[in-house]
């Protein structure tokens, strides 16, 4: 299928190069970093600007250049796709499904150069990371200072009935507690992957500022998807660091450091359990209905199942304003919702069960590539596979996340995500030594 619908790559190849042409890597890289460092600060426009922008560039990039193989993540995207486009022309509203499969393909887009960029020019990712943490520590920073500032509103507890009313939480410049924990969920493992993989002091000092002002804004944001999303994330990370350091057998200094991380880890869990705000947020979600959020996205989730069984097959079609039209006819009075609340469930709404399993597919062969890779580093030593791990970290987290709420229907994180696929998608594994005659 990636041979009939790609089959137009290449086809400039056979004209005569121009000086533009051997510096679209250049541009790509420049494109996306600027992306990434701005991330959290763009307006919708601006968004729109870079992301079309990234998209035209690959097409033009594809064009000019001999055409590659489409890959296996690139094969499951064709067919996420197909299912998307489907479901966009069998959707009960079309046009609104029509504006979610735009805006997927623009973040498609942005995925595509950054895979063509990572697989010819992984030198890339370093500064693209860069780019990453930067906007990560001025978000993070931006938000930490609302608690000597003052927080608006809508930052505060909202439910009469909690201990925790009035409680600050922070939001950031994305207007949302929510959302800035999922943005900074995979900012935290990135960072310390980062950190180790670095030789320069400098660029370890800067990694290791940014987790620790980004972990501490999360915690602060009160949000109990984002802190599952951080504990799963780092879960991950030690557990991947464990089987690597083990694998590589490197003397006692790496197990020493795994375990003093799992110290760290679990004094931080104990002195999260002693502070009296977090111990609260922390036993609410236990309280099921008692809890108001809890009980509003039950109620949520209810109707949205009710929808997979309407649409079972190809969903009501892509995107947040397919649902936001269909949503109002099976909601429960007073439960207004703009998404399901559940990533896997809302891609069994929008795309059907055949949009979900796609959606599976993705996730698991991305970890998958991830850990070819870290198995190609760990057998040589051209690469130690921090980076790979921290991203592997990253994508469990946000999966984590997603499972109870949509943090990927916004653009900051998603495209996190999307990054952090490329990079797992398109590592070159190391060459085998090849046997003496």
């Amino acid at each position: 299928m990636g041979s009939v619908l790609l089959g137009w790559q290449g086809r400039g190849s056979r004209w005569e190069p121009t000086p533009l042409t051997g510096r679209l890597p250049l541009l790509a890289g420049l494109l996306l970093l600027s992306l990434f460092t701005v991330l959290p600060f763009l307006s919708r426009p601006g968004m729109a600007l870079l992301l079309s922008g990234s998209g035209l560039l690959w097409l033009s990039w594809s064009v000019l250049e001999p055409p590659g193989d489409v890959g296996s993540m690139g094969r499951r995207l064709l067919v996420f796709l197909a299912v998307a486009v489907v479901a966009t022309g069998f959707s009960p509203v079309p046009q609104e499904a029509l504006r979610g499969l735009l805006k997927l393909v623009l973040y498609l887009g942005a995925w595509a150069l950054a895979a063509r960029l990572l697989a010819h020019h992984r030198r890339w990712w370093n500064p693209l990371l860069a780019g990453v943490l930067l906007g990560g520590l001025a978000e993070a920073v931006l938000a930490l200072r609302q608690l000597h500032g003052g927080a608006m509103a809508l930052a505060t507890w909202s439910d009469e009935a909690s201990i925790l009313l009035n409680t600050e939480r922070l939001y950031g410049s994305l207007g949302n507690p929510n959302l800035l924990g999922g943005y900074l969920v995979p900012i935290v493992p990135l960072a310390v992957g980062a950190a180790l993989h670095w030789h320069r002091w400098p660029s370890r000092l800067f990694a290791a500022v940014t987790a620790a002002l980004a972990g501490t804004a999360l915690v602060l944001t009160y949000s109990r998807g984002a802190w599952l999303g951080l504990a799963a994330g780092l879960a991950c990370f030690v557990l991947l660091w464990g089987w690597f350091a083990l694998a590589r057998r490197q003397g006692r200094r790496q197990v020493v450091l795994w375990c003093l991380l799992l110290a760290a880890l679990l004094g931080a869990v104990a002195m999260a359990g002693l502070l009296e705000p977090l111990q609260v947020r922390l036993l609410s979600a236990l309280a099921g209905r008692g809890d108001s959020s809890v009980n509003f996205r039950i109620n949520v989730w209810t109707a949205a199942w009710q929808m997979v069984r309407d649409y079972p097959w190809i969903g009501i079609g892509p995107g947040q304003d397919a649902f936001n039209r269909v949503y109002p006819l099976y909601q429960q009075p007073m439960f207004n919702a703009l998404s399901a609340y559940s990533m896997p469930l809302e891609l069994a709404v929008e795309l059907g069960l055949a949009g979900l399993l796609a959606g599976i597919a993705i996730f698991w062969h991305a970890l998958h590539q991830g850990l070819r890779q870290l198995k190609g580093a760990v057998a040589t030593t051209e690469e130690k596979g921090w980076p790979q791990i921290g991203a592997m970290a990253a994508v469990v987290g946000l999966g984590a996340h997603g499972l109870v709420d949509t943090i990927f229907l916004r653009p900051e994180v998603q495209l996190v995500w999307w990054l952090c696929i490329a990079f797992l998608a398109t590592g070159q594994q190391p060459r085998r030594p090849q046997a003496s005659p």
